[in-house]
């Protein structure tokens, strides 16, 4: 039995965390197609999707994104409620949470629910809700608890049954000075005015499994399976039966009734006034409905919502616009354009297997590829063609190498039409890929031919690896694939560290001597930078090898770590963390993403954290990172998880060509906010002088792209004092020169 003191662990007012508004360094791009939970009221529709909102305006026809990039954590939401009269968003998050978004877009959080061990956490979900008197009356995991809206604070909790087990309210309802409570054990009622702590008051009024309740024309109503009954004060009577079970029931202007794939609207009197059927989209499902007398509305797993003229009998759909989903797995970016793959592999195994299409992010609008389009499940890998970014590639560990061109599938290369074989009759599983300098893709292949290159006319040739992939370990998986300015080709293997293959020579090596690992010497990531240093990254931490290419001459190399001093400490850099991604960007600095820790962004030589970027101080939608993309076209950095996509507006750019467009941002730099300016618009290679208005040199770097840092420190030894400072920037043989001006105030 659930003592008495948890009865009462909400009867207490909240102190709330409070979080700014939007953030306009990010980006929602967050899918909205699935929507699983609606409100509606006279000017607008209010709509969930897995981790966000977006609201539709009946009279203008505008929608309008609610998402972490507004506040919100970004996690799994399992129910709303918005209060028009206090003008009030309250997200019930998965796991306990609770957020309150008020009309300024101020989120107020509520963490208590999430924090109380007491209560299972798979039990920390609220079902339903019921509005009365400015309460909140709660249908959860666990039981009924009671929110004051007007108060902002938690009243009591009502546990329906004495037993030791917490008892999962699907619904509540009050009615006529009663409140009623569905559960899988029965349906019970009691008077409002009792005691409703105390367990013995809730009396069951009917037994089985109930699912929900509503008010519906002056009549309470709740289903049992496929029966819709009238609950009267001294019976219940069954008014509908229907042969599938029901998946949802509102009240509107009708009784909505939701199935898997159909909606029925039953009037006053329980008859049929219509029927919507989605007979041209057999796959989707119905997660809700609700109308408002002149159009029904239908959360639906893959198409956003459907508004459905009842008059008119026309369809239409309703979403922002977005990727397919947020189960994203792989991004790449150039030229303005990204690409994303949302299919999934666990140590490169591709079951379970996971089906969804691929989505691109052109000039702010999104364009789709449904999986029906190609039927290639577990798309992992994505590679945009650096000559002509129109042309990407996509590996799945299951269904081989596709090409799009032009927002189309162009070609699907398998064991029919390429070097490409079966992997013991399950697959053809292709794997990283990069290109050369020669516009060659170098694909990776679980089987012999480890390696293929796919050359521009559509030719192929193969390496035999096979003297290095050999023995117990068949199955080689390849995490990353690079290529240098001299065409060597790098491949991040899972057993074998670091594979090397020069086509120039035939040489075949591999290194794992300094790989941090404890089962098998694997990489998982890897990035060359401009220092010819490469990058690596695995389940275990991170370690650097300066020029790679010696591999094929000096067997004996080493991996080593970076050594940083922290709290008077050497520590290695980024020990014991699950890297999954490492990006070089137009800086020469690094993105580091991991599982469980978010996303470090690291200046050129690891020794300084620049930004830290986690699910809890920042819109990223999760700690676990899978891929980051950059476009050095204007310093975007886009972050894959499998909770949606989001992206930072970041600084670092690609060599610009020229100098014409130089300057310095944030500018003025004020030094309580900002930690460092960068200077946008260079070219690689450009020396870039700092010196003060009487001519003192203050700081000197030479540009390894087309930005540049400066960490407001005069050669990193005492921060500067306020006022002008002028940036002077010169190539190398001297033909091209350029200034800007960088005001720096306390």
């Amino acid at each position: 039995m659930l003592s008495k003191s948890l009865l009462i662990i909400f009867s207490f007012a909240l102190n709330f965390s409070v979080l700014g508004q939007k953030n306009k360094a990010w980006l929602d791009l967050f899918s909205y197609f699935k929507v699983e939970h609606l409100q509606i009221n006279d000017k607008k529709l209010y709509a969930q999707s897995e981790n966000a909102f977006f609201v539709y305006d009946f009279s203008t026809g505008e929608i309008e994104k609610i998402s972490s990039v507004n506040g919100l954590t970004g996690g799994a939401v399992s129910n709303f409620y918005y209060d028009e009269s206090l003008k009030k968003l309250w997200v019930f998050h998965q796991g306990g949470l609770i957020e309150i978004m008020d009309e300024q877009q101020k989120v107020f959080r509520s963490p208590e629910l999430a924090y109380n061990t007491f209560i299972p956490q798979q039990n920390k979900i609220v079902h339903q809700v019921f509005e009365k008197d400015d309460l909140l009356y709660m249908a959860t995991g666990y039981g009924i608890s009671i929110y004051n809206l007007a108060d902002n604070e938690f009243g009591d909790t009502y546990y329906i049954l004495n037993t030791q087990t917490p008892v999962n309210v699907n619904a509540v309802v009050i009615f006529q000075n009663k409140i009623y409570a569905a559960t899988a054990q029965g349906l019970y009622q009691a008077d409002l005015s009792a005691n409703l702590i105390d367990p013995s008051v809730w009396q069951q009024k009917a037994g089985g499994a109930w699912q929900f309740l509503t008010v519906f024309k002056g009549k309470l109503l709740g289903v049992k399976n496929k029966d819709v009954y009238q609950i009267l004060p001294q019976s219940i009577q069954q008014k509908l039966h229907f042969n599938t079970p029901v998946t949802n029931f509102k009240a509107g202007h009708y009784l909505n009734v939701c199935f898997p794939q159909s909606v029925k609207l039953i009037d006053e009197n329980f008859l049929s006034f219509a029927d919507y059927n989605m007979t041209n989209l057999p796959n989707e499902q119905f997660n809700e409905a609700i109308d408002d007398g002149q159009n029904l509305y239908i959360a639906t797993n893959e198409h956003g919502l459907i508004n459905y003229n009842l008059s008119a009998s026309i369809t239409s759909f309703v979403h922002p616009d977005s990727p397919l989903s947020n189960h994203v797995f792989a991004v790449d970016a150039r030229a303005n354009v990204l690409w994303m793959a949302y299919g999934d592999h666990f140590e490169f195994n591709p079951y379970p297997i996971y089906k969804q299409g691929l989505s691109s992010y052109q000039s702010g609008h999104w364009v789709n590829i449904p999986y029906e389009a190609f039927q290639v499940s577990d798309v992992s890998f994505v590679k945009i063609n650096p000559a002509d970014p129109s042309i990407v590639y996509f590996s799945s560990p299951k269904n081989g190498l596709i090409r799009v061109k032009n927002n189309q599938i162009d070609k699907i290369f398998n064991q029919h039409n390429s070097p490409l074989t079966m992997f013991a009759n399950d697959g053809v599983r292709v794997f990283a890929m990069d290109f050369d300098t020669e516009n060659n893709l170098w694909v990776s292949h679980v089987v012999s031919p480890a390696l293929a290159k796919l050359k521009p006319d559509d030719t192929w040739e193969t390496v035999d690896l096979s003297g290095i992939l050999s023995g117990f370990n068949v199955y080689h998986g390849t995490g990353a694939v690079l290529t240098d300015q001299e065409g060597r080709v790098y491949m991040a293997t899972e057993y074998f560290g670091l594979l090397g293959y020069d086509p120039q020579t035939q040489a075949k090596v591999y290194l794992t001597n300094g790989l941090q690992t404890t089962a098998y010497p694997h990489i998982q990531t890897m990035d060359l930078d401009k220092d010819d240093v490469l990058w690596v990254g695995n389940r275990e931490g991170l370690r650097i090898l300066p020029q790679p290419e010696k591999i094929f001459t000096q067997p004996d190399l080493e991996f080593k770590p970076i050594k940083i001093v922290y709290e008077d400490a050497v520590q290695l850099l980024m020990e014991g963390q699950n890297i999954t991604k490492i990006k070089v960007d137009g800086a020469n600095n690094k993105w580091i993403a991991t599982l469980g820790s978010g996303v470090y962004y690291f200046n050129e030589d690891g020794t300084k954290t620049i930004y830290h970027f986690t699910k809890q101080n920042s819109p990223l939608p999760s700690n676990d990172v899978y891929d980051v993309a950059v476009d050095g076209t204007q310093g975007t950095v886009y972050f894959a998880t499998l909770n949606g996509l989001t992206a930072f507006k970041g600084l670092a750019t690609d060599d610009a060509g020229n100098l014409d467009d130089v300057y310095a941002f944030p500018n003025p730099v004020n030094m309580k906010k900002h930690t460092f300016v960068t200077i946008r618009g260079l070219m690689e290679g450009v020396d870039v002088k700092i010196v003060d208005v009487a001519g003192n040199l203050v700081f000197e770097r030479v540009a390894k792209g087309g930005s540049l840092q400066w960490d407001l420190m005069a050669f990193g030894r005492y921060k500067v004092a306020s006022g002008v400072y002028i940036a002077l920037i010169t190539n190398e043989d001297g033909t091209k020169t350029q200034t800007t001006k960088i005001l720096v105030v306390q």
